[in-house]
């Protein structure tokens, strides 16, 4: 394969990469938009509820109310940041690191292959060329 196609390659499975991650991370903004909407009116309902529970059945007063009613906000935060920010990668965007990957080591081959050969068919190869011949002919001729 060429330089230029290894490169090609390289590039498109980094688009497919930046593709996949793109729709990955706009499907979770749009579905934490949504369910901070339902949260919201959900989360009013149950603080009503909540707090006439703890007020009529535990008769907590004012602050305990309060304190059970925060107690469950933290956690219902944190159950829906953990759900909000667990993010699985398909795997589609596995096969494209792994393309992307491969075929960026394979042009980095083929472009110190390139300058090896550029380097040795040059002047300087002509004049290590020159240098390992008078080598040889040294030792033959004794």
């Amino acid at each position: 394969m060429k330089i230029a196609e290894y490169g090609k390659a390289a590039v498109d499975a980094e688009v497919i990469l930046l593709k996949k991650k793109s729709i990955r991370i706009s499907k979770q903004i749009v579905l934490c938009l949504v369910g901070a909407l339902f949260g919201l009116f959900a989360l009013i309902s149950i603080h009503a509820v909540l707090a006439a529970l703890c007020w009529n059945l535990l008769h907590t007063g004012f602050l305990g109310t309060s304190l059970i009613i925060l107690v469950f906000d933290g956690v219902c935060a944190a159950f829906l940041f953990w759900c909000a920010f667990k993010q699985r990668v398909s795997v589609a965007e596995l096969e494209a690191k792994v393309v992307r990957n491969h075929n960026l080591k394979e042009l980095r081959n083929s472009l110190a292959i390139t300058a090896l050969i550029g380097t040795l068919s040059g002047p300087i190869g002509g004049y290590v060329r020159g240098i390992i011949w008078q080598f040889i002919k040294k030792i033959f001729k004794k």
